[in-house]
């Protein structure tokens, strides 16, 4: 996608914008009474807007997550973890991120006899998202 404006001395520039946007798998398996971690990079400048994170039947409220976004934590906002129990929840991670910089999920099981897969989705653009301005 292009736009045309003008600069300061009224000469049209054409200015090209790429709408890119994927989605950032962060899920992991995680070992009974343990900790853990995934992470990826921001492919692009841009900005992390939304997360899906699925919790399935068995976790019992006891595997937290928690996702950071360039060192500073997004979700929960104000708790260490959220630990559900066969649960999917969408959440709004509305941040700009340079590219690059580490976006990183986090997880802690206090299940001490099973491991349980959790899904993190995180979905990134290069441009805002539109549906933001309305929050």
């Amino acid at each position: 996608m292009a736009i045309e404006v003008e600069d300061t001395r009224g000469r049209a520039e054409v200015i090209e914008l790429r709408a890119e946007s994927c989605v950032l798998d962060l899920s992991c398996n995680v070992a009974p009474d343990s900790e853990d971690a995934t992470e990826a990079t921001m492919p692009y400048e841009g900005w992390t807007s939304a997360a899906i994170i699925a919790w399935p039947a068995g976790c019992r409220n006891r595997v937290g997550v928690r996702i950071i976004v360039d060192g500073e934590q997004l979700f929960p906002r104000n708790a260490g973890w959220t630990a559900l129990e066969d649960t999917t929840i969408g959440v709004t991670l509305l941040k700009k991120v340079r590219k690059d910089r580490i976006i990183r999920a986090e997880f802690k099981n206090n299940d001490i006899e099973n491991s349980h897969w959790i899904s993190v989705l995180v979905q990134v653009s290069a441009l805002f998202p539109v549906w933001a301005r309305l929050l």
